[in-house]
């Protein structure tokens, strides 16, 4: 698995979706929250992911 700094490059990409989606304006209101605590998840057990992009 091609990592960047330690974190496996499916994760980052994950991750760049998730933000993507999240300010594309696409996201059911409902869903809103399910997409934010994904990204807060992930930023909370991956330290480093923000400056990995």
């Amino acid at each position: 698995m091609t990592q960047l700094n330690g974190i496996p490059v499916e994760v980052i990409n994950h991750y760049n979706n998730l933000h993507k989606f999240h300010e594309s304006g696409l996201v059911n209101p409902a869903k809103i929250d399910s997409v934010r605590s994904e990204i807060a998840m992930i930023e909370r057990d991956i330290p480093g992911i923000n400056e990995s992009q």
